[in-house]
């Protein structure tokens, strides 16, 4: 018996990295798993049924819910809103605003249209689990990643006010995970981390000794958050980066 059993889950984003673990994930545990991301080419190899679609069309992510409602027996339980986009390394002043407006739109502006769009099956239903992927640097800044650490931040904020304007329907809970660096098998330590080198001194001062999570290990906190064993925890976030930065100062 999966701890997902019956259940139906929207991943967004799913092409790839920490999404396609999770839908592998999800769908092991039983769930119905819908996938979406903005190109098909990045979904090939991913479980579940496939949607393309780019979320920060607000006519997309209200056709996302519908078809996620269609393929799940007019349901939905849960969303991963995986979106986690960083721009090229960019001082402050180098940083242009179309950049800026771009990674704010891509990890922010996406997220409001997908919940926006499930808000009134989340009221029929009296329910529904929202997980949203942050990253540290929205809590400890990081320097050449204004804007990436700017919606990160900003992603806080969104977590805990739609967790209070929903906590009037009981089923309902919303949450984060926090990550750091995540290492991807082919593309080594992700965008929005510092790299081998920053891993390495990062290490020497962490006893935790996991500088860096693997897309599974991320997969296995959107789980415990999507699964009946955390109906116990709303408005919050959960540190998924091995205590690297809190050891470290961050």
């Amino acid at each position: 018996m999966g701890k997902l059993d019956g259940k139906v889950a929207i991943i967004a984003y799913a092409g790839g990295g920490i999404g396609k673990a999770t839908a592998e994930l999800f769908a092991k545990e039983g769930a119905k798993v819908i996938v979406q991301d903005d190109d098909a080419a990045k979904l090939e190899g991913v479980p579940g049924e496939k949607f393309i679609g780019d979320l920060r069309k607000q006519e997309d992510a209200d056709k996302l819910i519908q078809f996620a409602k269609e393929k799940g027996g007019g349901k939905i339980d849960i969303i991963f809103n995986n979106e986690d986009f960083a721009e090229d390394k960019k001082k402050l002043t180098e940083l242009t605003s179309e950049e800026f407006k771009h990674i704010v739109d891509m990890n922010l502006k996406t997220i409001w249209h997908t919940l926006a769009a499930a808000y009134p099956i989340m009221k029929e239903q009296n329910a529904l689990k929202v997980i949203n992927i942050g990253n540290v640097a929205g809590a400890s800044g990081t320097p050449k990643l204004v804007a990436y650490s700017s919606v990160k931040a900003g992603l806080y904020g969104l977590t805990k006010t739609v967790a209070k304007e929903w906590q009037r329907f009981p089923g309902v809970r919303v949450n984060m995970i926090n990550a750091g660096m995540v290492k991807f098998p082919k593309e080594g330590y992700a965008s929005q981390g510092e790299g081998k080198t920053a891993a390495k001194t990062l290490s020497l001062n962490n006893p935790f000794a996991a500088v860096a999570a693997t897309p599974q290990d991320i997969a296995n906190v959107a789980l415990f958050l999507a699964s009946s064993e955390s109906d116990a925890i709303n408005a919050a976030t959960i540190d998924a980066f091995g205590g690297v930065y809190t050891v470290s100062g961050e």
